[in-house]
């Protein structure tokens, strides 16, 4: 998440996998993919890049939600999380992960619209801006 963020547009996509190894491998031999691994502690987490634009990231599946498949996941950047979060149940939607810090980076929360499907929406820091 490099690059200015415009608030309402994707911002971020990442890829939730048991076999990191083996997506790893994939996306960099389709799209020539380049990739840089960051130890997050108990995880790392692999940023994919294209030339010299990141473009996305992956994390391995933990094990307690090992029932979670593997899927990609799209970010939507907001201007105010909580405030987003509020309008989303106001317009029948779900609340599916409450608002998570990650890291310095910034927030997230994902949702789900009133159709069922799953979106991610991220407020970056004032660092990450």
């Amino acid at each position: 998440m490099s690059q200015k963020l415009n608030f309402g547009e994707f911002c971020w996509n990442e890829l939730m996998t048991s076999d990191t190894k083996k997506a790893q491998a994939f996306y960099q031999d389709l799209f020539g993919w380049t990739s840089t691994k960051h130890d997050m502690g108990e995880s790392t987490y692999t940023m994919f890049m294209q030339g010299d634009k990141t473009i996305g990231g992956m994390l391995k599946t933990p094990e307690d939600k090992a029932n979670i498949p593997p899927h990609w996941m799209s970010y939507i950047s907001v201007a105010d999380l909580d405030a987003t979060l509020d309008k989303v149940k106001k317009l029948g939607g779900t609340v599916i992960v409450p608002k998570t810090t990650a890291g310095d980076m910034g927030s997230f929360a994902i949702i789900q619209d009133p159709t069922g499907a799953h979106i991610a929406i991220w407020k970056p820091s004032q660092k990450a801006m």
